[in-house]
């Protein structure tokens, strides 16, 4: 299965093309494009959907973790996430 590339959450660096974050975390903190108030980008595996993956926003001001399009954050799976990650610092963007 191949998937189509939503451009609208891309932009154009000087080093390269990278993903666009959403605007903040559910605790209230905004996020830039780049520089200091941009989260950190990884990935996550979960159960809510059928393609299982999700891309994971670290906050960094309250280092809460964010998955986008993520319906039920329960369902992570703990090889993907780390374990001190508890439901109080999960949350969906």
């Amino acid at each position: 299965m191949v998937r189509e590339t939503d451009w609208s959450k891309w932009q154009r660096t000087p080093r390269g093309w990278v993903r666009v974050p959403p605007p903040g975390c559910p605790a209230g903190h905004r996020w830039t494009t780049s520089g200091p108030g941009r989260p950190s980008e990884r990935f996550v595996t979960c159960g809510c959907t059928v393609d299982r993956h999700h891309t994971l926003w670290v906050c960094p001001t309250c280092g809460m973790h964010c998955a986008e399009g993520c319906t039920d954050p329960d369902l992570w799976a703990g090889t993907t996430v780390s374990s001190g990650i508890v439901g109080s610092r999960r949350g969906v963007v």
